[in-house]
């Protein structure tokens, strides 16, 4: 039996071209799909994971509150509804996600096209180990001043993300 992922491999324009393994996608740095949450608390806490220092990209590195590709066949949204149950242990519906950024593929994505979706969720939140070593909720001007000071220890992908919104301001 394969216990493979596979993803959709991707053109330019976000477009299935073929199907693939996780390792042959990472390995040749071909285009595919990834989705990350933010989640906030109604004090505008962000909710941040620490990855499980077991994962193959960015292992114990801070991160989105929720992270993941989307398997062969799915769509983002619906990516989105499954690994926040996956990570968190938090069933939602998906009206309760709101997109605010669309991202394309690059370095920091790790050739991902991206979606960042928002949550607006008090937990309590239940993490998967195999996936997260930790969780803090933060601030947006605390988590400001961690990223501008301790760069280094979050994954690129957050970064990125972050930053453009905070900069496009979908993160207030």
């Amino acid at each position: 039996m394969d216990n493979s992922e596979w993803f959709d491999v991707v053109d330019p324009f976000d477009r299935p071209i073929g199907k693939e393994r996780r390792e042959v996608v990472h390995a040749r740095k071909l285009f595919h799909r990834a989705i990350h949450v933010f989640v906030l608390d109604a004090a505008g806490r962000m909710l941040v994971q620490m990855r499980s220092s077991a994962k193959d990209s960015a292992p114990g590195l801070w991160c989105s509150s929720c992270s993941g590709h989307l398997d062969a066949g799915e769509d983002y949204l619906a990516a989105a509804v499954r690994e926040l149950e996956e990570e968190l242990d938090l069933e939602i519906r998906p009206e309760d996600l709101s997109q605010i950024l669309s991202v394309s593929p690059c370095m920091e994505t790790g050739w991902e096209f991206c979606r960042l979706f928002f949550l607006r969720d008090d937990g309590p939140y239940v993490f998967e180990p195999s996936e997260i070593n930790e969780l803090r909720s933060l601030a947006l001007n605390e988590l400001d001043e961690w990223v501008a000071s301790n760069a280094d220890e979050f994954s690129l992908s957050f970064l990125h993300l972050y930053r453009m919104a905070r900069l496009s301001k979908a993160l207030k």
